[in-house]
């Protein structure tokens, strides 16, 4: 996926072809914070003229998601201090989930349907999508992809996706709301030190159970995969299977998007600005 900031640009729709348009879209938004701000504004803005969007990107930097789950721990606070002292940008993320750590050996992935509602949520999204990323997975080598939660995994899940039933490589949240839903992924291609030290860490700090072996990449079993390479796998799978067109973001968004930075109080908490900062009515897109 060359170009982590830039968006495909391959068949962008025109002004007059947009309505209900099915885009996919590569490459970062930016800054830790605009890439978790970024799918939260799109699933809040009303009157959006695309009905799917499949955001697909290398992470700009070290980043430590969490949920509001996570906030209800005690060790909240000392789990933000944790994860700023190694060098990770510290995020409240929209959908849910436990927390999650990352950099740019990972690939994430955001899947947004208007047409999706309450009565669609729940398991049978989880499995269906992790049916077809253990597909994706498989088709890159040799990789023993398989559905289900490890033992002692990090934001434990039964549609996790591990490698030989030992380590999780692959995790997913939801968020559904009036608008539509947000189906979000995080892939583990490339696990740095750090991320695994990061993990351990604040999941100590939170309380959660965690077996620091159960943490791996896809590099760890097929030592030539990039994150950039799984990016790209990601894309074609998504772009055939559900008929995307590329593009780039809605331009009045990730401008909108781009204005969150993170302040003095961390962490950074997406839903809470979201709500505060909306993209202006005569800019929604």
């Amino acid at each position: 996926m060359p170009g982590r900031d830039v968006a495909e640009n391959r068949g962008v729709p025109t002004a007059e072809n947009l309505d209900h348009a099915r885009l996919l879209v590569t490459g970062s938004a930016g800054h830790a914070v605009t890439e978790l701000v970024t799918p939260a504004l799109l699933l809040r803005t009303p009157g959006a003229a695309w009905s799917e969007l499949v955001h697909v990107y290398v992470p700009d930097g070290p980043t430590v998601a969490f949920s509001g789950r996570d906030l209800r721990s005690p060790g909240i606070a000392d789990a933000t201090e944790v994860a700023r002292a190694a060098g990770f940008e510290t995020v409240v993320r929209s959908p849910g989930g436990r927390m999650v750590a990352y950099d740019s050996g990972a690939v994430v992935i955001d899947h947004l349907d208007r047409t999706t509602d309450i009565r669609h949520a729940g398991s049978a999204t989880f499995a269906a999508n992790a049916g077809s990323h253990v597909r994706v997975l498989r088709d890159l080598g040799d990789v023993d992809a398989r559905i289900g939660e490890v033992d002692g995994e990090y934001c434990p899940g039964e549609h996790s996706i591990n490698v030989g039933g030992t380590a999780k490589v692959v995790g997913s949240a939801q968020r559904v709301t009036a608008t539509g839903s947000l189906f979000s992924t995080v892939v583990q291609v490339v696990v740095s030190d750090r991320v695994r030290a990061v993990i351990t860490d604040v999941s100590e700090a939170l309380g959660y159970d965690l077996r620091r072996s159960s943490i791996a990449g896809l590099a760890d079993y097929a030592p030539a995969l990039t994150a950039e390479e799984v990016a790209a796998a990601f894309a074609a799978d998504y772009r055939s299977r559900l008929s995307l067109t590329g593009g780039p973001l809605p331009a009045e968004v990730a401008a909108h998007a781009a204005k969150a930075l993170p302040g003095a109080e961390r962490p950074f908490h997406v839903d809470d600005w979201t709500r505060a900062n909306p993209v202006p009515r005569s800019h929604h897109p």
